[in-house]
């Protein structure tokens, strides 16, 4: 959630910022930009702008390690905030509000870590790991029959007059006789699948 600029310069610690600082704190806790993006716009290095941060940290007197601050800085920025803004919502719903939107900024950081993690499987006699989804994944999406077959009765004289010797192998099973439907098709569709 993005906070205005004229809620940063209200802030005792924002004077005490130099101007790069206030600078990449207006980018990353007002417009909610990412790390990149704010390396990429005033054209720092990583190091640069992690000691800029490392200093926004320190007279905002945040403290832990890594995201930790981050995470910090934002909630007590969220609950200056909430705090002095006039609402004609309750608590509840600011609280929610306010839950709803960091558990989607949490999401959204921690998914290319899980994918990167958990997206592929290495067996062991294998030279590269195989992706779990996508073109070469290892799950594939599949076609469910609406009635088994298991049960259906069939006579002799019903199955020899398809016969032929191409279809030895596979004596009538090449034929879907029932109405295939998608996995998730059916899973949405039966409950004790």
């Amino acid at each position: 959630m993005s906070l205005p600029k004229d809620f940063f310069t209200q802030l005792e610690q924002y004077s005490k910022l130099s101007n790069r600082e206030k600078a990449v704190f207006v980018e990353i806790f007002g417009n909610g930009k990412s790390r990149v993006e704010v390396t990429q716009a005033f054209h720092i290095s990583e190091s640069n702008l992690s000691s800029c941060l490392t200093g926004i940290y320190k007279k905002f007197s945040i403290s832990g390690s890594g995201p930790v601050k981050e995470t910090r800085l934002r909630e007590y920025l969220q609950k200056r905030y909430s705090q002095q803004k006039p609402s004609g919502r309750s608590t509840a719903d600011v609280a929610e509000d306010d839950i709803d939107a960091l558990v989607k900024e949490m999401r959204e950081q921690i998914k290319p870590n899980i994918k990167e993690k958990c997206g592929k499987m290495r067996v062991l006699d294998m030279d590269q790991p195989i992706e779990l989804t996508g073109e070469r994944g290892i799950y594939t999406n599949v076609n469910i029959l609406e009635k088994t077959t298991k049960r259906r009765r069939v006579k002799i004289g019903q199955r020899l007059p398809k016969f032929d010797r191409e279809d030895f192998d596979h004596f009538g099973l090449h034929e879907a006789s029932e109405k295939r439907v998608s996995g998730l098709q059916a899973v949405q569709h039966h409950k004790k699948l």
